[in-house]
């Protein structure tokens, strides 16, 4: 951010009124933190806009050097700090004073010249985000013992082969033998992991207070196989919830559809948009089937454990990821040139039994090469025959006569994919 050239053009009443209303706000969730860190604090909710407003007016009064407002923020550092050394000194000290209170004033006094010369938005995002920070201390406590610290390294080596490698891998094919390149196998891996993680994360925290709605929410943006077999197990172990459960597989596979919806929009925007009707109205379909499953009789509530436990950010999954992505790119390519159409959906279908989202990915991939009839087809096909496998699954691992809604439903949406692709004259 650049704080100079203020001068008196960023000092409108727009912008002073927006300084005061931010810092009021930011002082008032500052009297609202816990005592232990609030008390005998060098002020309080006044404070807070006396501060931002002389931090405002400092930095216009030498505009060019900032050397006004520089001294400023020096003398209040050197009070923060003599405040935060007696509070340590502190006779009958319980536990370390907490450095909330010192960066919450330094936050207030470089408050001023943010506002008034950064667009509104960036000193708005600030305060919010110092507000959840301010009141969020029992929560982030409680996530910080929920995550286990594998997982916290885990995503912290995510992060370097995201931010450091990612940027680096070439973005032009490497042989001649495929058109995908490194830079997009990883960005593949990095968005399908990280949006599966997501929803995993989420069920880690929340479990069990979601009951299987959370279970098939979160299933379905995880692995929505997965989250088939897991409720089919635990229908078999509770058969007097067999509505709860039935209708929590339907939801899971329907949001398979905005799951691919979302990775083909990360992943390549053209196809997406070409396929965001068709998707949604299998999505919305399935929603609608999955409430009257629902509201079709007596129900009772759950709250039992029931979420996944395989860290989906784990760089095994991811690489493997990669490595079908590439692999099955390579397959499709072959199979088009000796097959044709025909062979890829044959390809199309053979994938369903598996992971179809590296398929997907290379047919969309291939589009531009490829007639989008041929794309959306493939896609298709795809889900439809990954929905029968998952069918199968639902009556091997619950049975047949429990889980006749969901079996209806998952070859319901299999053969509306198949016909939504007649109607667009795929075939």
């Amino acid at each position: 951010m650049q704080f100079l050239n203020v001068g008196l053009s960023g000092m409108t009443p727009e912008n002073l009124v927006l300084l005061l209303g931010l810092s009021f706000f930011l002082g008032l969730a500052f009297e609202e933190i816990s005592p232990e860190e609030s008390s005998h604090g060098p002020g309080g909710v006044r404070t807070f806009p006396l501060l931002s407003l002389s931090g405002a007016a400092f930095s216009v009064l030498d505009p060019k050097y900032l050397s006004v407002f520089s001294v400023g923020l020096l003398v209040l550092g050197l009070l923060l700090f003599a405040y935060y050394r007696n509070a340590i000194a502190s006779p009958g000290l319980k536990e370390q004073p907490s450095l909330l209170v010192p960066v919450s004033f330094l936050l207030a006094y470089l408050m001023g010249p943010i506002t008034l010369k950064e667009p509104h938005w960036v000193p708005i995002s600030l305060t919010v985000a110092s507000v959840f920070f301010l009141g969020a201390r029992e929560r982030l406590h409680h996530l910080a013992e929920t995550v286990p610290r594998s997982e916290i390294l885990t995503v912290g080596k995510f992060l370097v082969l995201t931010g450091i490698i990612l940027p680096i891998l070439p973005d032009h094919p490497v042989t001649r033998f495929l058109s995908v390149t490194p830079y997009q196998v990883w960005k593949a891996a990095v968005v399908v992991s990280s949006l599966s993680y997501g929803s995993y994360l989420v069920q880690k925290i929340l479990s069990p207070k979601g009951g299987f709605l959370l279970a098939a929410i979160m299933g379905g943006f995880y692995s929505s196989t997965a989250a088939t077999v897991l409720l089919s197990r635990r229908g078999k172990e509770d058969p007097s919830a067999f509505r709860e459960i039935n209708s929590a597989i339907i939801l899971a596979n329907s949001l398979m559809y905005l799951r691919i919806g979302l990775i083909l929009f990360l992943m390549n925007p053209p196809v997406a948009r070409y396929l965001a009707w068709p998707l949604g109205a299998l999505f919305v379909a399935g929603i609608v089937v999955a409430l009257l499953v629902y509201l079709g009789g007596e129900h009772k509530p759950v709250d039992s454990e029931h979420r996944l436990k395989s860290n989906p950010l784990e760089l095994n999954s991811a690489f493997f990821f990669a490595a079908s992505y590439v692999v099955i790119s390579f397959i499709t390519i072959w199979v088009r040139g000796h097959f044709g159409p025909s062979g890829i959906y044959t390809l199309a279908g053979l994938v369903g039994v598996t992971d179809i989202v590296p398929f997907i990915l290379s047919v969309a991939q291939e589009g531009q090469n490829s007639p989008m009839t041929l794309v959306f087809a493939s896609i298709m096909i795809a889900a439809s025959s990954n929905n029968v496998i998952k069918a199968a699954y639902t009556a091997m691992f619950w049975g047949f006569r429990p889980g006749l809604a969901s079996i209806i439903a998952l070859l319901g949406l299999s053969v509306g994919g198949i016909l939504v692709s007649l109607t667009l004259g795929a075939f």
